[in-house]
């Protein structure tokens, strides 16, 4: 399916037999997907109709305090809400717990979960649904959907309605050039014809042409050069300056450290063929500073490019870039193995420049 942006909804009844209907609790967005990965996920809402926190405030408190928290996948960002709303740490199968509400005038009802497999999760034997035959109908996922779905007014009205989250793949963005939607449309009618959403086992060349597909090179680029780590690159939570050319012709906060969002294939700056790119978030968080899309070849990691920042551009103490500077410092040291401290974290980043809190004798330096 097609969308621009894709809400998976965690339902429960709220009556105190716990046999009602089921109302709506806790909304997520995720943030990366595309017909393979339902990827970085964020805790957007709770309560959107404010029932629960009428009826059992006590069962919404613990999922609330989730909201504005991100998860490297959906399925870690659906247990953690599972096992927050029942207080204790279960597990689920969120692929058909958890569900989105969509709206569509290009979905036949008949094909949704048309095509069921097994797979071993954990040593236990699921069995899941998809909808090959839908990849390419345009939808719209609601973050707030109605308490009650309505019924269409007429014949050739758009079809609404509750479907699992994992009935509903392959998700893909509505942004995705035509000749990736085409390909999708052949590889889900090959996999509807195999019996499965998995692909089976396949030719030495088959694996080879894929790779090609899914990996396009960069302009001036060729094929069999070595890549650089490319999920490093994009993977959320990454810290990254952008390249020069792209600072002197952005705006002021273009020379701040940005935090990686998302990645998507996208056409940007006027080339014809699709690349790798990455959402990215200036910072300070505090500043909320608007959100931008770069080609991954566009940005540099954290450590190549700290120093020399600094010592370029950092002038006044108190100022906008330096608040960021010192925040992706604290940012970085977490994201080590194990945890520096902001001393060492500095010394890494910044070799032979002076520690700006040992000079203004913060003890938060040492920590």
């Amino acid at each position: 399916m097609l969308l621009d942006r894709l809400f998976v909804i965690y339902r429960d009844s709220v009556d105190d037999s716990m046999s009602g209907p089921p109302v709506p609790l806790a909304v997520l967005e995720v943030l990366d997907f595309n017909e393979r990965l339902l990827g970085c996920t964020r805790v957007v809402r709770v309560d959107p109709h404010y029932v629960w926190s009428a009826r059992h405030p006590e069962k919404a408190e613990p999922v609330e305090r989730l909201v504005g928290r991100t998860y490297n996948c959906l399925g870690q960002a659906c247990q953690r809400v599972y096992a927050a709303f029942h207080g204790t740490a279960i597990r689920t199968e969120f692929m058909n717990r958890f569900e989105v509400y969509l709206r569509s005038s290009e979905i036949d009802p008949a094909l949704l979960g048309e095509i069921s497999y097994e797979r071993l999760s954990r040593g236990v034997r699921l069995t899941e649904w998809c909808s090959p035959a839908l990849a390419a109908a345009r939808v719209e996922s609601l973050e707030i959907p109605p308490l009650v779905t309505p019924q269409p007014a007429r014949p050739g009205d758009p079809w609404e309605g509750w479907i699992p989250v994992g009935s509903g793949r392959p998700y893909v963005h509505s942004g995705t050039p035509h000749y990736e939607v085409e390909q999708l449309q052949r590889e889900a009618r090959r996999v509807a014809l195999e019996g499965g959403f998995f692909a089976r086992e396949r030719s030495r060349d088959a694996h080879k042409r894929s790779h090609a597909e899914a990996n396009p090179l960069e302009e001036g680029e060729l094929r069999g050069k070595k890549r650089r780590n490319s999920f490093k690159e994009v993977e959320p939570g990454r810290l990254v300056f952008l390249k020069d050319h792209v600072r002197s012709r952005g705006p002021a906060h273009a020379t701040h450290p940005h935090v990686v969002v998302s990645s998507t294939l996208q056409r940007i700056g006027g080339v014809h063929q699709a690349r790798r790119c990455v959402v990215l978030r200036p910072l300070p968080e505090a500043a909320a500073l608007p959100e931008a899309t770069h080609a991954v070849v566009d940005t540099v990691g954290l450590k190549e490019d700290f120093a020399r920042t600094w010592r370029e551009h950092v002038v006044a103490p108190g100022s906008l870039l330096e608040e960021a500077m010192l925040e992706a410092v604290g940012l970085h040291r977490m994201r080590t193995t194990p945890p520096q401290g902001m001393k060492g974290a500095w010394k890494r980043l910044a070799p032979g420049i002076p520690n700006p809190w040992i000079m203004r004798g913060n003890p938060r330096a040492g920590a």
